[in-house]
């Protein structure tokens, strides 16, 4: 997953825009999934883990570059995780004037 983020006006409500092309076929649940995490993210709410909220809702426009998923390993909670993720990354590399770094993520099913 690649994304960028842009900086919008006082007042301007956030958004996310698909700019790419789902691998390894477009599947727009997982991007509205995806989405949905970026949102709660920026907004400061996320409900699930009160103790993980950052502070003050973040207006942004996020635009997602590549989106990768397969069958096996794919669910809803990972792209919810993933988006609030990387808005985390990107907050920090504003709060620490650097660029941004490689999120490598694992996730492990147990049945």
């Amino acid at each position: 997953m690649e994304l960028d983020f842009e900086p919008v006006p006082s007042g301007t409500a956030p958004s996310v825009e698909f700019a790419c092309s789902t691998q390894p076929e477009p599947a727009p649940e997982y991007e509205k999934i995806l989405a949905h995490g970026i949102m709660q993210e920026l907004a400061a709410a996320d409900t699930d883990a009160p103790d993980a909220r950052r502070g003050a809702p973040v207006s942004a426009r996020v635009i997602v570059r590549a989106l990768c998923w397969n069958y096996t390993e794919t669910c809803e909670m990972v792209f919810i995780r993933l988006g609030a993720l990387a808005v985390r990354e990107a907050l920090s590399c504003i709060e620490d004037d650097r660029e941004p770094q490689l999120i490598e993520t694992r996730v492990r099913l147990l049945f």
